[in-house]
C-alpha cells in the first residue's frame, strides 16, 4: 500500500503546497517586521491573504486539496509503516497538523477563515483558567521548544537526504538543496523555539500576555538592537524551508 502511486503523487503535491504556506509565512513576516503589517505570519494568516482575491482563492483550494493529501499519505505511514515507533509518531504528528492546516484553508477558501478564530494568547487565557491550566501550558511550551529542536537538529544532521533520490543529493542541485535543507530547518527550528518559549514563560508567569505566536514574537522584538535584521534572517529562513519542500517533492524517492 505505502509504494501505490497514488500516495507517492499525493506526497509530492502535498509537499509543494506545504512550501508554499512556508513562502507566504515568510513573505508576511518580513512585512511585519518592517513594519508594513498586511496579515498574520502564520498558516491562518497566508491562508487569509492567498483568499482576498479569486486567484488566490483557486489557489487556495489547491492548496487545501495538497495538504489533506499529504495528512493522509502521513496517516497511512503511521498505521501502516514499517518505521520505529518514534519515526511513525512523528508521521501520525504530522498528519494531525497537516489536517488542521487543510481544514484551515478550506474555511478559509469559503470565507470563514478569521471569524472566531482563537488567538495564542485567547488558548492561554482558558487554558489558565483551569486548575492545572499553568502546568498545561508549561508542557505545551515544552512540547514546542521539542519540535523546535528537533527541526534545528535535523538541519544539523543528514537525515533529511534519506528522502530524496540521488539527483537531489548530489552535485550543484544536491548543494542548493543541502543550502536549503539547513537553513530551512534551522529557521523553522528558532521560530519554534521563540514560540515555545513564550508559552512556557507564560505558564510559568501565569500571565496569559507572555505567550503568542511568531507575529507576537516579531512585534516584541523587532525594536530590539539588531532585532529586525535576526527577524529578516529567520523569516528568509523560512523561506528556504519552504522552497525546499517544493525541491524535496520534486526529488522525493518512491517509497
Amino acid at each position: 500500500m505505502e509504494d501505490h502511486p497514488l500516495l507517492d503523487r499525493l506526497a509530492r503535491a502535498g509537499r509543494v503546497a506545504y512550501g508554499i504556506v512556508y513562502g507566504l509565512v515568510a513573505w508576511l513576516a518580513v512585512a511585519l517586521a518592517l513594519g508594513d503589517r498586511h496579515g498574520t505570519p502564520s498558516g491562518q494568516g497566508a491562508f487569509q491573504q492567498l483568499a482576498q482575491d479569486p486567484v488566490g482563492r483557486i489557489a487556495l483550494w489547491l492548496v487545501a486539496v495538497g495538504l489533506a493529501g499529504l495528512a493522509l499519505e502521513q496517516a497511512i505511514r503511521f498505521v501502516r509503516g514499517t518505521d520505529e515507533w518514534p519515526a511513525r509518531a512523528a508521521c501520525g504528528g504530522r498528519s494531525v497538523v497537516l489536517g488542521v492546516l487543510a481544514v484551515l484553508a478550506v474555511r478559509s477558501a469559503l470565507g470563514d477563515g478569521g471569524g472566531g478564530r482563537r488567538t495564542p494568547q485567547g488558548v492561554t487565557v482558558a487554558l489558565l483558567g483551569l486548575p492545572v491550566g499553568p502546568v498545561i501550558v508549561v508542557a505545551l511550551g515544552v512540547v514546542i521548544l521539542g519540535v523546535g529542536a528537533a527541526s534545528a537538529l535535523k538541519g544539523i544532521g543528514d537525515r533529511w537526504r534519506e528522502d530524496l533520490e540521488v539527483d537531489g543529493r548530489t552535485g550543484p542541485t544536491g548543494a542548493l538543496i543541502t543550502v536549503l535543507a539547513r537553513a530551512g530547518y534551522l529557521s523553522r527550528g528558532a521560530a519554534f523555539a521563540v514560540i515555545g518559549g513564550l508559552f512556557a514563560w507564560a505558564g510559568v508567569t501565569h500571565d496569559p500576555s507572555k505567550s503568542g505566536g511568531l507575529d507576537q514574537a516579531i512585534v516584541r522584538f523587532r525594536d530590539e538592537p539588531y532585532g529586525r535584521w535576526v527577524i529578516l534572517a529567520v523569516a528568509v529562513g523560512l523561506a528556504c524551508y519552504g522552497a525546499y519542500q517544493v525541491a524535496r517533492a520534486w526529488y522525493l524517492r518512491g517509497r
